[in-house]
């Protein structure tokens, strides 16, 4: 199920609330609000939803090259830049500068540990 509902409002052109979320990016078990759906709505071109196996990749990687610890919810932008959906978009062919925000160190290691086992 993960947490594709600003993927799914965005499509729609409306809010849509999941009835559950399951994924290892506590961040992204919000939903979106009368606050951030018009940003979403009026300025994102588009959302790209990765696995959790994408997001601890992207975690495993800024840990091993840039040695700093990032969570799961934070390390969602360089999963995205890194997937497929991201690379064979024609959108983004001719992008030579891509910023990616990466934040938190807030890891629940059990969560970590188990996402690696399966």
């Amino acid at each position: 199920m993960g947490a594709n509902d600003a993927a799914q409002s965005k499509a729609a052109g409306r809010i849509i609330t999941l009835p559950e979320t399951n994924t290892i990016a506590d961040g992204l078990r919000a939903f979106l609000g009368d606050l951030t759906w018009p940003i979403v709505r009026d300025l994102v071109d588009d959302v790209i939803i990765v696995e959790d196996k994408a997001i601890v990749e992207a975690m495993r990687l800024c840990y091993e090259i840039l040695k700093v610890v990032v969570e799961p919810s934070g390390a969602i932008g360089l999963a995205a830049v890194l997937s497929d959906d991201f690379r064979n978009n024609p959108a983004w062919k001719d992008c030579s500068n891509i910023g990616i925000v990466l934040s938190g160190g807030n890891v629940d290691l059990d969560v970590l540990w188990d996402s690696f086992r399966k």
